[in-house]
């Protein structure tokens, strides 16, 4: 629990990071507007997410126990304890960042506080999928089919996000689209949790 919550706060902090690393672009081309939404902002938060889950989950415990990859992620084999995971570590980045915005508008923490919690946590546990498929190990062919899709979740975190991103930069009439895309998107990645189960990796 600590862990993953650490996990939200860490990545945060990672992805501002690279944010500020990026230059910020003025222009109103289109090019430059995805550049903003989908670079500068999607795609720097979730890599941050995913380097945090990479360094708590994989890279620590190796380092303090001197296990090995294998060994390791033994601990975190378990699709939906990953799913969970990344939820809880989502809420707790949106819970920061819209305590931040909070500090300067409240109507905009409110508006983020309902759209931007669900979508954080269903990217986050898209990237914790990432982890799970890309760092456990298999068969030859399970290595070849767990890349696949973790490249498969990782793109459609930052896709998601940057999607989410682009619709909030319209007039308040389209609010309900990406409040409806961000609980779609929570939906979609808690239902697996449910349905598939026998999509985990042996170890």
């Amino acid at each position: 629990m600590l862990s993953t919550m650490a996990i939200g706060c860490l990545s945060l902090f990672i992805g501002s990071m690279f944010q500020l690393l990026l230059p910020m672009n003025t222009n109103t081309t289109i090019l430059s507007l995805l550049y903003s939404v989908l670079v500068r902002n999607a795609f720097t938060e979730e890599l941050g997410r995913l380097i945090t889950f990479w360094l708590i989950l994989v890279i620590l415990p190796i380092m303090g126990q001197s296990r090995t990859i294998p060994q390791t992620f033994t601990m975190y084999a378990s699709r939906d304890i990953m799913i969970y995971r990344g939820v809880l570590a989502g809420f707790v980045f949106a819970m920061i960042e819209n305590i931040s915005y909070g500090l300067l508008n409240l109507q905009l923490v409110i508006i983020r506080t309902i759209t931007s919690a669900p979508l954080h946590a269903a990217c986050s546990a898209r990237i914790a999928l990432v982890v799970y498929y890309g760092w456990s190990l298999g068969t030859a062919s399970q290595k070849s089919k767990n890349i696949g899709k973790a490249l498969f979740y990782g793109i459609s975190a930052i896709l998601i996000h940057g999607f989410y991103n682009l619709l909030l930069l319209f007039s308040a009439a389209f609010a309900v689209i990406p409040i409806a895309i961000a609980c779609i998107a929570l939906i979609s990645v808690l239902a697996l949790t449910k349905i598939d189960r026998k999509d985990t990796i042996s170890q």
